[in-house]
């Protein structure tokens, strides 16, 4: 059914997403462990900075360039739409979980952490995007 991912012909590098994702899934395990509100809002604005901005604005991003240079990683270039589409969710995660907090449901920031964290680590640590996965079967569809 889905052999192959649609694409956009812009291409970003795979590595930078991967390390990106694994401070979102830090940030999100310290949000259910701590319950930080602070921490909600850093994530709420590396994704708006990341998706409205540019990568310069955004903390992980820049982190990430960091990592990559001092340790030499190659770039491992992939196309960015489905990518994009993955990093849109997480805003509305992060939005979700911040307005959690400001309603005061800690069942619901829980949840969204969670999610959030799960999906973020397996893009982080398996190269598996969840996000992707759901753009995918969205254009299949014809649905996005």
């Amino acid at each position: 059914m889905l052999n192959s991912c649609p694409v956009n012909f812009i291409k970003i590098d795979e590595n930078q997403l991967r390390i990106q994702s694994f401070f979102v899934t830090l940030v999100s395990i310290s949000i259910i462990l701590t319950g930080v509100i602070d921490l909600a809002a850093l994530l709420v604005y590396d994704y708006f900075a990341r998706i409205f901005l540019s990568q310069k604005f955004s903390p992980f991003a820049q982190i990430a360039l960091f990592i990559i240079r001092i340790f030499k990683i190659k770039q491992r270039l992939v196309d960015s739409a489905p990518k994009n589409f993955a990093s849109k969710i997480g805003l509305i995660f992060s939005i979700a979980i911040f307005s959690s907090f400001i309603l005061g449901s800690q069942e619901a920031v829980f949840s969204f952490a969670v999610i959030l964290a799960v999906s973020a680590g397996l893009e982080s640590f398996l190269n598996f995007c969840v996000g992707c996965k759901f753009y995918a079967i969205l254009k299949y569809f014809k649905i996005f």
